[in-house]
């Protein structure tokens, strides 16, 4: 697998699992992906779950919060793609009938 090393504007350029549980989703991409995790911890028992493919940072994990889950958030992955300008963006998926 080639080494990115700048992601195109319009391209995928990162991933966040949101999850319940992060000890048995890591374990779970670890076993499918060969993932190796490098855990930050963030304050207030909150630690971001940085994956790792052969020394690269590859997509992040956390916790899904108890107010998350209060209000319905289910587990999910969010997808960022990258922009030059994220007020541009948010401009355009405006004009385009997003909501901002």
């Amino acid at each position: 697998m080639p080494t990115v090393t700048q992601h195109s504007t319009g391209t995928f350029c990162w991933l966040e699992c949101a999850t319940p549980d992060t000890a048995a989703s890591k374990k779970f991409y670890s076993s499918l992906l060969g993932w190796t995790w490098k855990d930050i911890p963030m304050g207030d028992s909150f630690t971001y779950h940085i994956a790792e493919l052969g020394g690269a940072e590859v997509a992040a994990m956390y916790v899904l919060s108890d107010e998350m889950k209060s209000q319905g958030v289910p587990p999910h992955w969010a997808a960022y793609v990258r922009v030059e300008s994220a007020d541009a963006a948010a401009k355009q998926a405006a004009a385009l009938g997003g909501k901002v």
